[in-house]
C-alpha cells in the first residue's frame, strides 16, 4: 500500500470495484482509511498463505503484487495467488531478471513502471507532442500524438504516411470531439489527436518534418 498500491486501490474503487488492499505495515493502513473508506484495508503478511486464504482470496477475479522493495517478498506472493488459482495476477517488478523470474512462476503481467516511465519519458523528449505509447508484441506499437504543426491543413492522402514510413492513422480526435475513423481526404486540424499504429522503429524515428 505504498504510491502505487494506493492509487490502484483508489482508481478500482472508483471504477466500482470492490477492492482489499493489505500491507504487512500497519501505518500506511491507518493513514489511507480515512482517505478510501470504500476500501477493505488490512494489515497482514500476505507472503502467508494461510493468510490470504482466510481473507477469502480465492473468490477474488484479479490481484496485483506492487511490493516495491523486497524482491523475494513479490515472488513469493505471486506464487502464492497462482496457487490459490487467481485468474489474473499483475505483479510489479524492479529489473529485468526480477521481471523473468515473475513471469516463470506465473505471473500473467508483468510492470515494470520505473523503466516505462523512462521510456515514455524519452519518446516525449525524441518526439514532443506525443501523449501515449502502446506496445503491440516485438515489433509494433501504437501512439497518441498531437498533430504536428506542419501536419496541419493536410489530409492523409498528402501525408501518405502508409507509403512512406508503413504508418497507419487508425483515429483521429479533435478539440472537445469523440475519436472518429479518418476518411483520406479529411484535413488534419490544430489540436487534433491522431493513435498512429506501425513497426516500433518507424515510430521511435518518425519526424513529423520530414512526411
Amino acid at each position: 500500500m505504498g504510491r502505487v498500491g494506493a492509487s490502484l486501490v483508489r482508481t478500482l474503487g472508483s471504477l466500482g470495484h470492490d477492492v482489499l488492499g493489505i500491507d504487512c505495515n500497519e501505518n500506511p493502513i491507518q493513514d489511507l482509511s480515512d482517505e478510501l473508506p470504500g476500501a477493505n484495508l488490512v494489515a497482514a503478511d500476505a507472503t502467508e498463505l494461510e493468510v490470504l486464504r482466510d481473507l477469502g482470496l480465492e473468490q477474488f477475479d484479479g490481484a496485483a503484487v506492487v511490493i516495491g522493495e523486497s524482491i523475494q517478498g513479490s515472488v513469493l506472493v505471486t506464487m502464492i495467488l497462482k496457487d490459490l488459482n487467481i485468474p489474473m495476477v499483475f505483479s510489479r517488478a524492479n529489473n529485468d531478471l526480477h521481471a523473468r523470474v515473475l513471469e516463470r512462476v506465473g505471473a500473467a503481467h508483468v510492470i515494470q513502471p520505473e523503466k516505462e516511465f523512462g521510456e515514455f519519458l524519452a519518446r516525449q523528449m525524441s518526439l514532443p507532442g506525443i501523449q501515449d505509447y502502446l506496445e503491440l508484441g516485438h515489433d509494433e506499437a501504437l501512439i497518441a500524438i498531437e498533430a504536428p504543426e506542419s501536419w496541419v491543413g493536410k489530409s492523409l492522402a498528402n501525408l501518405q504516411l502508409h507509403r512512406k514510413k508503413d504508418l497507419t492513422v487508425l483515429a483521429v480526435k479533435g478539440r472537445e470531439k469523440g475519436g472518429t475513423l479518418p476518411q483520406p481526404e479529411t484535413p488534419i486540424q490544430e489540436g487534433d489527436i491522431l493513435v498512429i499504429g506501425g513497426p516500433k522503429k518507424e515510430l521511435d524515428r518518425l519526424d513529423p518534418s520530414d512526411v
